[in-house]
């Protein structure tokens, strides 16, 4: 009951907050990649110097009550309970401080708010729209994520699509072309549509998007106009979707392609979210944040461009609220596995799962290996790639430390 009438409280002060002050919203959701789009918009919006003009939200504060937070009071961080953040007591007493100085008098507020929204529940999406109009709504995609709370993969369409219905009439929708639902989707709204694309022409769209030693880079197209040259400090096929519908964002708020090259030249992501680390000639790619088969594809395939001419190893981990598509999403993550990886570590239930779909899809016995998180079963050898991915609650991030425990422990033996 607690819980349930802070929810009222909050989306009441927030509501109220929006009405008075009207900022613009930029609102994201999606299956995966929601927090480095949310990234590169701002990156776009307002480069790596603060501005208090453009905020969003921060960390993980995408939920029903961190996204509330975030509209009374921008720079809100929350209680960090145990690497979560929580609301305290002091929390509330101090947001709801807050929305009273803002009502009761005429202070500086943002003008446009990015807005990560979670949609991990039935209901989660319609509560946001609720008091949240957005200026541009984006969907960066629609995968098997939280079917387990979901009756089915129709009923999250319903939902996450919840976000591009309510976008103003003279607002910007942005979808996924390369999404199977965005079509049926764009359907849902008046306002302008735009697509974007990594795999062939559309609104805007990359071509020639490939790797170099510092991260990827692309050509940003239009109507078959090359725009811009777009050099990203990060990895990742994924992050070219970021970057596309940062694009967007920044040309409809009228920055110059030559600005936003620059800033995305610039961008800085979370950790755990295909991080590259480089331990001499062995390269590890820290991908432990989340996992889900599209996520999981989406990594191997990028493993598989920037491992040209290395050992490329995937040691991956359950993945957890898929709901009815936990079996065939493992299947899936093991299949494509055994055609881009020269070996396959596993871990859990899961990764027995990845490993039988592995196994049947032609993957040698031989190259693959079953063990726990708090041990790896053999020396990683130098000039290797290494991807390591799994669900948060895999704790897949305790592998990426043994490894360098291990590297480490190697080389100091060595100069002895």
């Amino acid at each position: 009951m607690a819980r349930k009438l802070l929810k009222i409280w909050l989306r009441c002060l927030a509501a109220k907050i929006l009405g008075k002050y009207q900022p613009q919203i930029v609102a994201i959701t999606g299956s995966t990649g929601k927090t480095s789009t949310k990234e590169a918009i701002l990156a776009v919006l307002r480069g790596n110097a603060a501005n208090d003009k453009i905020v969003g939200t921060r960390g993980n504060l995408n939920t029903e009550f961190g996204v509330t937070a975030t509209i009374i009071n921008p720079e809100f961080t929350g209680t960090d309970v145990q690497g979560k953040i929580k609301l305290e007591l002091r929390d509330i007493w101090q947001l709801t401080w807050r929305a009273i100085q803002l009502l009761a008098g005429k202070l500086s507020y943002p003008k446009i708010l990015v807005l990560e929204l979670a949609a991990d529940h039935p209901g989660d999406i319609k509560y946001f729209m609720s008091f949240i109009r957005p200026e541009v709504g984006v969907l960066t995609n629609i995968g098997d994520v939280h079917l387990e709370f979901f009756g089915s993969k129709a009923e999250l369409v319903e939902e996450k699509s919840l976000i591009i219905s309510h976008v103003k009439p003279r607002g910007l929708a942005i979808l996924n072309k390369d999404d199977d639902f965005s079509k049926l989707i764009s359907r849902k709204t008046s306002s302008r549509t735009v697509f974007v694309s990594t795999e062939g022409e559309t609104d805007f769209w990359a071509s020639d998007l490939g790797f170099g030693s510092s991260g990827g880079h692309f050509n940003a197209m239009t109507k078959n106009r090359i725009r811009s040259r777009i050099d990203l400090p990060v990895y990742g096929y994924q992050f070219a979707y970021a970057a596309l519908i940062a694009l967007v964002i920044g040309d409809y708020f009228h920055i110059s392609w030559e600005t936003m090259a620059k800033r995305l030249s610039q961008l800085i992501l979370p950790s755990s979210r295909f991080e590259v680390i480089k331990l001499g000639t062995l390269a590890i790619i820290d991908d432990t944040y989340n996992a889900n088969p599209t996520s999981v594809i989406a990594a191997l395939k990028s493993l598989a461009r920037i491992g040209v001419n290395r050992r490329k190893i995937a040691i991956l981990g359950d993945m957890r609220e898929l709901g009815s598509a936990h079996a065939k999403g493992h299947q899936s993550v093991g299949e494509y596995a055994a055609k881009t990886v020269d070996e396959l570590w596993v871990v859990g239930e899961g990764g027995a799962l990845i490993r039988r779909a592995a196994l049947q899809a032609g993957l040698s016995p031989n190259k693959i290996r079953e063990f726990s998180v708090s041990a790896i079963p053999a020396i990683l050898q130098d000039n290797s790639i290494v991807l390591i991915k799994g669900s948060r609650a895999t704790q897949m991030d305790k592998v990426v430390e043994l490894i360098k425990q291990q590297y480490h422990e190697r080389h100091r033996e060595d100069n002895c």
